[in-house]
């Protein structure tokens, strides 16, 4: 959501997005509302009748700027329609535009026509220009990034479920590996099953399975440890021909979302902008997946005017509850009202970049030495991280390390 010198549309068209029906108003550059809103369908009949609505009021794609909330997924066929046809577009938050109808009147009246208004109005006060990045491969990769996250959040849920199951078929396995879903572990689970079960298999068949499943990390010895341990297990052995299948299953499962996971990454790099994925990277704790993230969630960094606003964006700003007599009780809060998804790539490409750069480092062992706790501190160095981020998206350049305060006072010592 960019904006531009205040006055230069000569129309701001605002949409209220539903799922059938649409409502469009229209406003001027001085702020008057130009004819009634006019509803329509979200077919093709519903846009030729917006096309023509806008006509007979003498509108057409020139002077006209076009604003939206991005509601969910149902703006799309709109947004895509009025592209092909010439017309300059902006996608604005919804938090923005409540934010804005609250400010600006005290009227409870809330209705779709009303708030089409609203779209149009804070589109004119805000200066909105059409925004540079294309929606189609911003929505792309915003679609695969989120699709990546689902699956990760189901297998991390799946391989919780398979850790419940080892406690109870096989408590004292995973002490035996340095991951509790590792695949050497997982093949004992899948081909040997409970405690019990090992403990009777033949020695050379648990090296066989240890073996194949390492790669030949592992070999007789860990099949002795294994099947000691088993010996030992103080597994209760309660339904345990049930459990076995069961964890089998949801272990075939974890295997199959890594596959898909893989695949969406693959993507993922295939569909983005390769240049800017790269210009990303260069940042400090910024990684693929969170540089593809960090670019699906911002789109045209021109929206954002200056990094508090993408800090706001990202739910990262400060809500504060001090009134009257309760002054210092309520505290200072994330909103947490922006992009999740956004909001925990910067948080964890922050909290890599601290430990990474001596920029970030310095910034959080000032507030650490402040007495801060260290997700406050975490997110001072998001904050700092989003005005990089800004940067290199913007000037399209990498990033350039900078030295630490400790490192230029001692080459200005000696």
């Amino acid at each position: 959501m960019g904006t531009r010198g205040k006055g230069e549309a000569l129309n701001y068209v605002g949409i209220d997005i539903a799922k059938r029906l649409h409502v469009a108003a229209v406003v001027d550059a001085t702020g008057k509302v130009v004819g009634p809103p006019f509803p329509f369908a979200n077919d093709e009949d519903g846009f030729e009748s917006l096309l023509a609505w806008l006509s007979g009021l003498g509108i057409g794609c020139e002077g006209t700027l076009v604003a939206m909330e991005s509601t969910a997924h149902y703006w799309v066929p709109l947004w895509a329609w009025l592209d092909r046809r010439g017309f300059g577009q902006a996608v604005v938050n919804p938090i923005l535009t409540e934010a804005y109808r609250k400010a600006h009147t005290v009227r409870r009246t809330k209705t779709d026509s009303a708030d089409a208004v609203t779209i149009a109005d804070f589109a004119r006060f805000q200066g909105l220009c059409p925004q540079r990045v294309s929606p189609e491969e911003v929505e792309g990769l915003r679609s695969l990034t989120r699709y990546r996250a689902e699956l990760v959040r189901q297998r991390t849920a799946l391989k919780n479920r398979a850790a419940a199951l080892t406690d109870r078929l096989f408590p004292e396995l995973p002490g035996l590996f340095n991951s509790s879903v590792c695949a050497t572990l997982r093949a004992v689970l899948t081909q040997l099953g409970s405690a019990s079960r090992v403990a009777s298999t033949d020695i050379r068949r648990i090296s066989r399975v240890v073996s194949e499943a390492s790669g030949g990390r592992y070999g007789r010895e860990k099949a002795e440890e294994i099947k000691a341990a088993a010996r030992r297990s103080v597994a209760p052995g309660w339904a345990e021909e049930a459990l076995c299948f069961e964890v089998a299953s949801v272990l075939a499962l974890v295997e199959f979302m890594d596959r898909r996971i893989a695949d969406v990454e693959a993507k993922v790099a295939e569909v983005a902008d390769a240049e800017l994925y790269g210009l990303l990277q260069t940042i400090p704790g910024v990684g693929p997946v969170n540089a593809a993230t960090i670019m699906a969630e911002i789109g045209d960094p021109e929206r954002f005017p200056d990094p508090k606003k993408l800090f706001a964006y990202s739910g990262m700003d400060a809500s504060v509850s001090d009134s009257g007599e309760s002054v210092g009780r309520g505290g200072r809060h994330m909103t947490k009202r922006g992009s999740a998804y956004l909001r925990f790539a910067l948080m964890t490409s922050a909290d890599a970049a601290r430990r990474a750069d001596p920029y970030f480092g310095d910034y959080y062992d000032a507030m650490k030495a402040r007495g801060k706790h260290h997700y406050v501190a975490v997110s001072g160095v998001a904050r700092k991280l989003c005005g990089v981020v800004l940067a290199v998206m913007k000037e399209r350049r990498p990033y350039e390390r900078r030295p630490s305060v400790q490192s230029v006072e001692a080459g200005t010592a000696t």
